[in-house]
């Protein structure tokens, strides 16, 4: 690295120059069985990295004696942003990093809603439904929209994600807009994925194995708990239980061949709530007795928030005792199987899709939103929440509209986030929430210096099944 390999005298420079950045965060004392000087994990924000430093570095660190750090270790913290120039604004420089990535995107993100319609009448959904879908006419135009942005040669690949509503209630609206799309993009050189959030009712293999075939290769499924809790939560409109359907539905489809051989995946979306939180040790018990963390089966735990003005977070947990049980639930399904990544969130340049001005939401009646959340939903139906309109010349009448300027409004008092240290690698959470007045903080910000340590002892015992030295997997000791 060149930056170890730097003049002495750069360094006593530097050491009047520059500051401990306001981008770190610090856990408690870890197991050091090599010396009586405690271990801290130093988590960098502004770059992503973390480094395993003994006690008396981070005491010199936190007093600003960059003076009595050797070169080498300076030379490391300068690296990965833990001291940055004294005169630095970092919060603006974090910010103009995230724009100038977002200006450089070559890949198109599209949100296709085909239809309003849903099976379901979950107590926390904010949708509205109605048995609408996309009519030919609409599927036509988003099919013409999404060729006429990508014929502009910006893009080198395209993200294509359905959801709804449930998005399988339009099944052949799917399969007919995901043919013309896939075959343009094969013609021009586009590289094409597609992701599908669905309730999972109508994922038979026949279904499945048509969406492989039109290269959909990525399925959230909720599964709120074991089926006590689910089948609460998550009943059809006539009030009849799912949870057996469902999960039927994806142990059929992970035992296809065909998925064997794919490199599809699917993540169980779990929704905790008071309610659901009692399933949650049953639901990871069930799914691990049929071997699904062996089939690219992942979970995916969220804390079930306000949607629009439903006041779904009323029966929910606090921040707090969600943030402190989430690690649990990790470490328990890690006992039983289950792989996570992003358990230390890396450098984020962006909180969503809403910041991204080329990506769009496509609604099954032609209007185009910033954001997934907003459609069929009552509360954001207004103008302000929309960009435009399929039919609409030029389509796009407001590009100013709600969240899509989030990178401006951050610097106001619309959140804390300008003096948060996890501002870089979480972007501002969720946006919408913040627009609403809600608290959008990941339960990261709660439970970072345990997913710090817990990240650090499951390196540690890989280290030990490898029979190598834990330093070869642990951050790097200075």
């Amino acid at each position: 690295m060149l930056a170890l390999r730097l003049p002495i005298a750069f360094f006593h420079r530097t050491r009047i120059m520059y500051k401990l950045s306001d981008y770190l965060i610090f856990t408690p004392a870890v197991a050091n069985k090599q010396s009586d000087d405690a271990l801290h994990i130093m988590y960098a924000t502004r770059s992503g990295n973390s480094l395993l430093l003994k006690k008396s570095v981070c005491d010199n660190l936190k007093k600003g004696a960059f003076d009595k750090l050797g070169d080498e270790t300076l030379a490391k913290l300068i690296q990965i942003d833990a001291i940055v120039p004294q005169e630095e604004n970092e919060f603006e420089t974090v910010l103009e990093e995230n724009l100038a990535i977002i200006a450089g995107y070559r890949r198109l993100t599209i949100v296709i809603q085909p239809t309003a319609n849903c099976q379901l009448g979950c107590n926390y959904c904010g949708q509205k439904h109605s048995k609408v879908n996309a009519s030919q006419e609409i599927s036509n135009k988003i099919v013409a929209r999404i060729k006429e942005k990508l014929s502009t040669g910006a893009f080198k690949s395209l993200k294509l994600q359905w959801y709804g509503g449930e998005p399988l209630m339009a099944y052949s609206e799917i399969l007919r807009i995901s043919q013309e799309v896939r075959e343009y993009c094969a013609e021009h050189n586009i590289k094409y994925g597609s992701h599908m959030i669905t309730n999972g009712l109508s994922f038979k293999p026949a279904v499945f194995l048509n969406l492989l075939q039109q290269q959909v290769s990525h399925f959230q499924i909720t599964l709120d708990g074991g089926q006590e809790t689910h089948d609460v939560m998550r009943i059809t409109k006539e009030g009849k239980k799912t949870f057996n359907i469902i999960l039927d539905n994806v142990i059929d489809v992970t035992n296809l061949p065909e998925y064997i051989a794919s490199d599809v995946s699917i993540a169980i979306r779990i929704n905790i709530n008071q309610t659901t939180v009692r399933g949650i040790y049953k639901l990871i018990d069930l799914l691990a007795q049929h071997r699904l963390y062996e089939k690219k089966v992942f979970l995916d735990f969220a804390c079930v928030v306000d949607w629009g003005d439903n006041d779904a977070s009323k029966g929910s947990l606090s921040r707090e005792e969600y943030a402190k049980q989430e690690i649990d639930w990790y470490m328990y399904a890690n006992e039983k199987g289950f792989r996570f990544g992003g358990m230390i969130p890396e450098r984020n340049y962006a909180p969503c899709m809403v910041v991204d001005p080329n990506a769009e939401v496509y609604d099954a009646f032609g209007n185009i939103y910033p954001c997934y959340e907003f459609p069929y939903t009552p509360k954001y139906e207004g103008a302000d929440y929309k960009l435009g309109h399929l039919d609409a010349n030029p389509p796009i009448q407001n590009p100013n509209a709600i969240t899509r300027n989030w990178n401006s409004d951050v610097k106001t008092d619309i959140s804390p986030c300008k003096k948060c240290p996890l501002f870089p690698v979480c972007g501002g959470g969720c946006p919408k929430q913040w627009y609403s007045g809600s608290i959008a903080c990941p339960s990261f910000k709660l439970n970072i210096t345990d997913r710090l340590a817990l990240d650090y002892l499951n390196k540690r015992e890989a280290a030990k099944k490898a029979s190598a030295k834990v330093e070869t997997l642990a951050p790097e000791i200075a």
